[in-house]
């Protein structure tokens, strides 16, 4: 189990290696000049706005759960 993870870390720190060497030679556009290239920027873009989505989802369907029901009044 440890061995997976550490060969997965390793694969994605390379992957992430790569990348910022690509956005600094020029391969991969990089407009604001921070190390980042803009593919990986719009595709997490992407993902935040998806999780927003799905976060707001969740909210709607707890708020339709716990909600009261209209009913008769309790007795004083």
């Amino acid at each position: 189990m440890v061995n997976i993870l550490v060969i997965t870390c390793t694969v994605l720190l390379i992957a992430l290696i790569g990348t910022v060497i690509a956005a600094k030679q020029g391969w991969l556009a990089d407009r604001d000049k921070d190390g980042i290239a803009d593919v990986i920027e719009d595709k997490l873009d992407d993902v935040e706005d998806w999780a927003e989505d799905k976060i707001d989802d969740v909210k709607e369907a707890a708020k339709k759960i716990t909600r009261k029901k209209p009913g008769r009044k309790a007795k004083k």
